[in-house]
């Protein structure tokens, strides 16, 4: 039987870990948490990557049988989750050479809420601002394959958990980080409101050389 499995380390894309969203073009499956992962040269030869196809096999058997399994033109009949990045054009598969999406349901059949993914950063410490996770960071999922007979059939990567294990990366979808996106402003109306744009905008000033902020000058009220 297939097992869950972590995946090599890629690229994210497309995150939808926070708040499931149904996919237009699966309106059947309604709400789904869902992401992405672009997988470079190094990715795909690694024994992860292997390990992975190896998974994705065990699911082919668990659902088919070894005999359909060994049918090469029976498996390449398939729905498979390892996708070319050249037959998308979307920001980031320039730098990939494979992409795998995985997913899992935000509601069962009743309508009621599923848990979403654990998403935890490079130490383990669970991530739960929605703004420190988007498309571009370099990522790993655990994930769990397994088959499906609907259509043409094949097999899909259940996605139970993503660590980032690196936050500071440029993004791939199309969004500046608001740092970047006010780093070379034009500053001149400034000067006519009375603003200096090298002066301290937090509520206590600080002090340049120690980073302490300067206490007041009756001294401190406690």
């Amino acid at each position: 039987m297939a097992s869950s499995i972590m995946t090599p380390i890629g690229i994210l894309s497309f995150p939808q870990l926070f708040v499931p969203k149904t996919n237009q073009k699966y309106k059947e499956q309604g709400p789904r948490y869902s992401a992405v992962l672009i997988f470079d040269e190094a990715a795909v030869a690694s024994q992860q990557y292997e390990a992975l196809k190896q998974e994705v096999y065990q699911a082919i058997v668990d659902t088919w049988g070894a005999a359909k399994a060994q049918d090469a033109n029976f498996v390449n009949s398939l729905s498979l989750p390892f996708e070319d990045c050249s037959s998308k054009s979307w920001g980031g598969m320039e730098r990939g050479v494979k992409f795998v999406s995985a997913w899992t349901r935000g509601e069962d059949d009743k309508g009621n809420p599923e848990p979403r993914p654990g998403i935890v950063d490079l130490r383990s410490q669970d991530i739960v601002m929605p703004e420190r996770v988007f498309a571009g960071q370099y990522a790993r999922f655990m994930v769990r394959p397994y088959g499906y007979t609907k259509g043409s059939g094949g097999v899909n990567l259940g996605l139970d958990h993503v660590q980032i294990v690196k936050e500071d990366c440029e993004r791939i979808d199309g969004r500046q980080s608001a740092d970047r996106a006010f780093k070379n402003a034009d500053n001149s109306q400034m000067a006519a409101l009375g603003i200096d744009p090298n002066a301290q905008t937090a509520a206590g000033q600080m002090n340049g050389a120690s980073g302490k902020a300067t206490p007041p000058a009756g001294g401190l009220p406690f």
